[in-house]
Formats: C-alpha cells, structure tokens, sequence
C-alpha cells in the first residue's frame, strides 16, 4: 500500500547496513555475470518496492545504490543491464524517476542497452508481467523485494525465479503481520508459503521468538521447495534491539559465498549487528572484525552430536556452516577449539584441527 506519511521519509538503522549489503553484493554480482568469458548477454535487476531513491536525510535509496554498482563494476556498454522499479506509490515513482535525472544528469550507458521502466502499481501484480514485457526471462534475474512486511510475492513466481538461469532472490521478509493476524488471514497467506498452511502452528506456540523462528522456517522451507538450492537468512539488529529478517535465494553456492562475504564486511557505521535465527540463545553478533562464535560453537555441537559414532570432519561442517548458518567457513575451526579445550568433543589428532581432521561428542 501507498506510504502512510511524508516522502520521502527517514532512512532507519538496519536500512543502512543492509544498503550497504546490497552495495557490496551488487558490486560482485553484476560482474560475475557479464564479465568474462562466460559472461550472459544480459541481467535484470528488479525492485518490486522500489521507494523514491532517496532518503530524507539524501542518503541513496537501493535503486541508486544498484545503478552506481552498475556503473562501478562493468565498464562495457556491451552487456543489456535491464532496471525494473516498481511502487504502489505514485509520489515514490514520480520522486524515483526525478532523482535518476539528478543523479546521472548525462546519461551514463545508452538506453538500447541499459533500458530502465518505473512501474506504478502492487508488485504481487506487476513484477511478473513487467518480467516478460522487458524481456528478461531467460537471463539472470536479481529480484529485490523490499517490503519490509509479509513475503511478497507468490509461490509460484518464487518457482518461476528458481528455475530462470543464474536467477536470484532477496527478500526482506517481517513475520509479524502473520504473527498477528495468524487467525484472520486466509488461504492467500498459505499460497506465500506454497500452499503449506503449516506455519499457522504458531498459534500453539508461547513465545514471540518460537513464533518468529517459526515463521522464518517455514518460509525458508518455502524457497527450498521453490526450487533455490542454496539460501542465507540473517537477522539484522539496530541500536535499539529492533530486528529485520533478510532471505537470500541463490542455485549456485558461489552466491552464498559472496552474499555471506557481502555480510561480514559492514561497515559498522551503521550500528547495526546481525544474528543467527536458528541460535536458541539469540546472541548478536555486532563486532564483525572479532566475531562472537559461541552461537557456531553451539551449533557445531548440536551437528556434531546427531553425526554418526565415528563423528564428521571438519570440511563437512565447514560445508554446514556456509550453507546452514550465517558464519564463514574459516570461523569454523576457532568455533571449534573451544568445544575441544572443554572437553565437549574429541579430534582424531593431537595437534591443531584441520579440515581433513574428524570430529566426535563426548
């Protein structure tokens, strides 16, 4: 729906380092794709709430942010770079449109191959038609849906952006709403999860992170059963405690790698940390130079007590750590070291762990 209040508005905290997410992720994103020999002719990147592309503070909006890493990243006009904007709110639209003007007042790649359409209308509606009608299925796709609310979009877009060719999806995704209308909302909230009314269960449910993790869950196992083989949810945490789930959708594991790389460098400016939502104890983790591990820690045992009696090696859990939590690979083995030190697991060697060494519960 339109924005309740003035436009543009105040840019909030985890807005910022998620931005700044965005930016880093773009900035390896768009020449993996259209550089090099195995280049694709052609990529879209698309916002299905685009916003005005400004702050009231005149910090970017994510349209610029991606334009510029556009530009930063890929000298060759050679490639069609394909921006869909669309907004529900004819100010954000009219202000998007007039801020690109300010911003790149000289045109900075021709339009033939950098064509940009700004879209008035709800993105459920408009984002997989304007798809098609700007040619971009059959070519990579990067769909930002920003909606700070329910998921966004359907079912069965998520399948169709799953199957389309080096495709991906990031969503900011707010459980809330179906926290709290969970007795009100109809079968269309079950057709965000594909169909799968199973996370109404948190009506049985005690506490707000139960239900929140709950919700998070089953709209993961939704992207898994969409077809993305490889996803990264995180939780970013602003000064003030209050949190904002991203999920990120990707076939190919080198796009969690860089999205995860993307993560880890924030610039902690923002005030912002971020957390791991299946950790049970909810620690943030805001120092990302000297990360707190206990959380890894924590799940590395939890992995390594449901392993087989002869345990799991270390690359294997360095495999789980990349694709089932927010840490890096290279965390794993410092994760690790205090579980050993303690007694809580046992190596097969004596000396330092390496990723050829195998790991078991005491």
């Amino acid at each position: 729906m339109p924005v309740d209040g003035p436009v543009p508005w105040k840019r909030a905290e985890h807005t910022g380092a998620k931005h700044d997410i965005y930016r880093r992720y773009l900035k390896r994103w768009f020449p993996i794709l259209l550089a090099g020999s195995n280049a694709y002719p052609s990529a879209t990147y698309a916002e299905g709430f685009a916003g005005p592309g400004v702050y009231s503070d005149g910090e970017p909006g994510s349209p610029i942010i991606a334009m510029q890493a556009l530009l930063d990243e890929v000298s060759s006009e050679k490639p069609v770079v394909r921006f869909l904007f669309i907004d529900d709110d004819p100010r954000c639209v009219a202000m998007l449109k007039e801020r690109f003007r300010e911003v790149f007042p000289e045109r900075p790649r021709p339009s033939e191959t950098t064509p940009m359409k700004f879209v008035e209308g709800k993105c459920g509606e408009k984002l997989e038609p304007w798809l098609h009608r700007i040619e971009a299925w059959g070519q990579p796709i990067l769909a930002v849906l920003d909606s700070w609310g329910n998921a966004p979009i359907s079912y069965r877009l998520l399948r169709r952006l799953a199957d389309n060719p080096a495709s991906e999806v990031i969503v900011t995704f707010g459980p809330q709403s179906f926290i709290r209308f969970v007795s009100t909302l109809g079968e269309g909230a079950d057709e965000v999860f594909g169909g799968d009314p199973s996370w109404r269960e948190i009506e049985t449910m005690s506490t707000g992170a139960a239900k929140r993790q709950h919700v998070l869950t089953c709209y993961r196992r939704t992207l898994e059963r969409a077809g993305f083989q490889y996803l990264l949810d995180f939780e970013l945490i602003d000064s003030r405690g209050e949190s904002l789930y991203l999920v990120f959708g990707t076939n190919h594991p080198r796009g969690v790698q860089k999205m995860k790389d993307s993560l880890w460098e924030v610039d902690r400016v923002y005030g912002v940390g971020f957390r791991d939502p299946r950790d049970a104890q909810s620690e943030a983790l805001f120092d990302l130079t000297d990360p707190q591990l206990a959380p890894l820690s924590r799940l590395l045992l939890e992995k390594i007590r449901l392993a087989s009696p002869g345990g799991i090696r270390v690359h294997e859990l360095r495999e789980f750590a990349l694709f089932e939590t927010v840490f890096r690979q290279e965390h794993v083995i410092r994760a690790l070291e205090p579980l050993r030190d303690r007694g809580a697991i046992v190596a097969d060697t004596t000396g330092p762990l390496r990723i050829a060494s195998r790991v078991k519960a005491e």
